[in-house]
């Protein structure tokens, strides 16, 4: 009888201790809906050491700027880790920063590629598909100083671990006829709304055909946007949108949206990297 009642004992107080621990799940997950963490992003677009421009930075000054940011603290972090933690799905680190490339340029690859694994942090390119399509199929390519990357270039980036890729629209990135994405004059919403999505999916076509990728990170061109087009990158499945708005973001468990409009210092060559850091560092203030 003794036996009998010390396995009923035991039992009860497994069955005790299952059912606390099913309450503490779901008190852990409440806790963790709503948690923000600030996320820091900056934007290159070439690395060049032998053309003068506000866009073009050299490799010295991306050496010099990713040394600074490790040095502050940072940790770089891919698109996918911040979706996932927007989803409740993972974790980002104390001082979170995302490095990314806008349109493309091969030399992204020449220079910044040995700099990302010299420091061991990652980061995220932005291809324009009409420009890396010429790359490929002119045979002209692998020059630093102006070409864009090829397919198979492409691929071996977001092989090496050090990138993960984003879609900047296949032919879109002009002044004319339309500025970048948005709407022509007197254009149909109906009309805009397929012309943009036509674009954007033939890009993501061409890269799952030729790299095996299916981005969901758009970098508006130009910083452009509207509510129209969120809309159609949303529809199609587009997770996290990149603008050329300056500021910290405050990305929280559990809001979307917090992805759908992502701010991004635009490295400008003509600061220093000290200059860099205290701009950032103004700007965190501000975000407290």
């Amino acid at each position: 009888m003794k036996k009998r009642l010390a396995i009923i004992f035991i039992l009860l107080c497994i069955s005790f201790t299952a059912l606390g621990g099913v309450h503490n799940s779901s008190a852990d997950t409440a806790q963790a809906k709503g948690r923000s963490v600030n996320l820091l992003v900056v934007m290159y677009h070439n690395i060049l050491n032998c053309k003068n421009s506000i866009y073009i930075v050299s490799s010295r000054q991306l050496e010099e700027d990713l040394k600074a940011l490790k040095q502050e603290g940072y940790t770089s972090v891919f698109p996918s880790e911040v979706i996932a933690f927007v989803k409740g799905k993972g974790t980002l680190p104390k001082k979170p920063i995302m490095i990314t490339f806008d349109d493309g340029y091969y030399n992204n690859m020449y220079y910044a590629l040995p700099i990302l694994k010299k420091y061991n942090m990652k980061a995220n390119l932005n291809v324009i598909g009409a420009f890396s399509e010429h790359s490929t199929n002119s045979g002209d390519h692998s020059d630093p100083s102006y070409s864009h990357i090829t397919w198979t270039q492409l691929k071996e980036l977001a092989d090496s671990g050090y990138f993960e890729i984003g879609n900047h629209t296949y032919n879109m990135h002009k002044f004319k006829p339309r500025y970048g994405i948005m709407p022509k004059k007197a254009e149909s919403e109906l009309v805009y709304k397929q012309k943009l999505k036509k674009d954007v999916a033939h890009l993501q076509e061409i890269l799952k055909e030729n790299c095996g990728l299916t981005p969901n990170v758009f970098a508006y061109p130009f910083g452009r946007y509207s509510q129209m087009s969120k809309e159609v990158l949303l529809s199609m499945g587009f997770e996290m949108l990149l603008t050329c708005n300056e500021g910290i973001n405050t990305i929280t468990v559990g809001d979307l949206k917090c992805l759908h409009y992502m701010k991004r210092f635009n490295r400008n060559s003509r600061y220093t990297t000290d200059r860099l850091m205290c701009i950032i560092a103004n700007s965190s203030k501000k975000q407290k």
